[in-house]
């Protein structure tokens, strides 16, 4: 079992609070870790200290959740060499009234995307286990919906159903981008 801490910059705006708190409804067995004012290192180290196999660092930019890195924290601390630039975000608040009870036991990937590498960074951001969606017998699962907003600039929407179809979590535009590390 994959265990994924999400944390945000120093000093997050609400929105980006915000976001996490939407992000870890929907992502199976996903906590929230309060950095407050540690720096990274120590943060990613507290997170390897309580079994975090995977850490994802939230940054904002003028109060909106901006930029998203990935560590890898199973056995030496790295960073991957892809992130997430936000490009679009709609919190579940702002189009839902009803609140989600229960968090999710396992997640979905159905992908149209046809770039491997993207979709690697999908499911480790999402914590997409692979089961099967027949190989379940529990309704507390969500699928998470990734498709081309816009292919040539490598653009991607996700979306959320759990196991009623219905929406739950945020909707993101996002592009993957690789980085060096």
């Amino acid at each position: 079992m994959n265990k994924i801490g999400f944390t945000t910059s120093r000093s997050p705006a609400k929105k980006t609070r915000s976001f996490v708190f939407d992000i870890i409804q929907v992502v199976p067995h996903s906590y929230r870790f309060v950095r407050g004012s540690s720096n990274l290192d120590y943060c990613l180290n507290s997170m390897k200290n309580q079994s975090f196999t995977t850490a994802i660092i939230i940054n904002s930019v003028k109060g909106n959740p901006n930029f998203i890195r990935i560590f890898d924290l199973s056995e030496n601390t790295k960073e991957i060499p892809f992130a997430i630039k936000l490009r679009g975000l709609t919190l579940s608040r702002e189009y839902q009234n009803e609140k989600r009870k229960n968090k999710p036991i396992y997640s979905f990937l159905i992908s149209s995307l046809n770039n491997v590498d993207e979709e690697s960074v999908i499911r480790k951001f999402l914590g997409i286990t692979n089961k099967k969606i027949n190989e379940i017998e529990e309704k507390e699962f969500v699928t998470a919906y990734a498709d081309y907003i816009d292919k040539n600039e490598g653009l991607i929407f996700i979306e959320f159903l759990d196991g009623r179809n219905r929406q739950v979590g945020p909707r993101m535009k996002m592009k993957i981008i690789t980085r060096q590390v």
